[in-house]
């Protein structure tokens, strides 16, 4: 039995920890689990307090087999396109059974029935929705409560709402993977104070902001804590530090050349524009936050001005799926499942970036295909992340190999 996680890991916490021993608890301890992940960037455009071998290596050594790493260009966008790139990767594998996700509401048939529903009927709804300053995934959910007779306070729940795009992109892809909906403990989403050795992601991230290692200690395996308590407030990256080339890259950029980036329409180019002669990147995103424009919108934005991502790219990649399978950790079940998916992949096995870009080809942009495409974005993202630290390793793909724990 092979079962697929989702996840971010940012960082990993006793609440992965807890999903990973659940899932055994019900499957089997020889249930193999392969958990995808995003990479340089997180889903919500932030920078991750770790990078994406470090949190590899966390998910190995608490009990994943196998990380591979979502690409980039599924990984920082909405929960749609997120929950796409990771159903498809888990898809393309050809060996997994089960795709295992915590949500407050693993009610299966009230999920599948919430999935069923194509929003794209109702456009004209969605669009009114979306101009109103709702995101696109409070907007789906209010379509589907309304034609559901569901709770649109259960429907956005951020968990909730990956559930239904998980189930969404299964049936996309005509998959067989069957899904394990899991009960989540502990804190919402969100939460800032912890609650009997569990916290939320962004609660974690904030205690090691603020050194406050006796409640981290709580709420982390004894490896997480090992890693984030070694950090100060001079380690952790910051984006701020790459805001002079963002102003730069509008203000040198006509406005409709900022048009034909992802995710710039309805006169953003402009407000952009005026906001990049804000002092600080805290205040450009702001002035730009509004109705309209979510926090998480301009996140995200930024990097894809910064790397100079087109629609087109992002069209390709929504057509083709995930284009290849990044290895980042495994352990000795994992070494036996990549020899089993190099066999039954659609898609090919990649454990070292040079089997297919070169850094002569990384630096002309010989980009053939779209894995190549997509592989230059994933590194071009860690390098934004690497930029933000105080030493940086540009070009970290080119040197890093999977890691693997023995667990003999």
């Amino acid at each position: 039995m092979i079962t697929g996680i989702i996840a971010e890991y940012n960082p990993f916490h006793n609440g992965h920890r807890y999903q990973i021993n659940k899932i055994r608890d019900k499957l089997g301890n020889d249930t193999d689990i392969i958990a995808c992940i995003s990479g340089g960037i997180s889903q919500r455009g932030e920078l991750p307090i770790l990078d994406k071998w470090q949190r590899a290596f966390l998910a190995v050594e608490n009990g994943a087999n196998l990380v591979l790493e979502i690409p980039a260009v599924f990984s920082c966008r909405s929960a749609q396109h997120f929950a796409f790139g990771g159903v498809s990767l888990l898809h393309q594998l050809g060996v997994v059974d089960k795709l295992a996700f915590s949500t407050e509401y693993p009610d299966i048939s009230m999920l599948s029935k919430a999935a069923s529903i194509n929003t794209s009927i109702h456009k004209n709804k969605l669009q009114e929705l979306l101009k109103q300053g709702t995101s696109y995934a409070v907007a789906t959910a209010q379509i589907i409560a309304e034609l559901t007779d569901t709770s649109i306070d259960v429907l956005k729940e951020p968990n909730t709402i990956l559930a239904i795009e998980y189930l969404k992109a299964l049936k996309a892809l005509g998959s067989s993977i069957e899904v394990m909906p899991l009960k989540r403990i502990g804190t919402a989403h969100n939460d800032m104070e912890a609650v009997g050795g569990y916290a939320s992601g962004t609660a974690i991230r904030q205690m090691v902001t603020l050194s406050n290692n006796d409640e981290l200690s709580k709420v982390v395996p004894e490896t997480t804590f090992r890693l984030l308590s070694q950090l100060t407030t001079k380690d952790m990256g910051s984006l701020e530090k790459l805001y002079p080339a963002l102003q730069l890259k509008i203000l040198h950029t006509p406005p409709e050349k900022l048009r034909e980036i992802y995710s710039i329409n309805e006169g953003l180019e402009y407000k952009l524009i005026d906001a990049a002669f804000a002092l600080t990147l805290t205040e450009f995103i702001n002035q730009l936050i509004g109705k309209r424009y979510q926090r998480t919108r301009i996140n995200r934005l930024i990097h894809a001005i910064l790397l100079d991502i087109k629609k087109e790219l992002m069209d390709e990649a929504d057509s083709t799926g995930v284009a290849y399978i990044r290895v980042l950790a495994f352990d000795n079940r994992g070494r036996n499942m990549i020899r089993k998916i190099k066999k039954t992949a659609s898609i090919p096995v990649i454990t070292k970036i040079t089997q297919y870009i070169n850094r002569r080809d990384f630096i002309s942009k010989n980009l053939p295909t779209p894995l190549h495409r997509q592989l230059y974005y994933d590194m071009q993202y860690n390098n934004i992340y690497q930029l933000c630290q105080n030493v940086p390793e540009l070009n970290k793909d080119f040197t890093m190999s999977p890691i693997y724990i023995d667990r003999d």
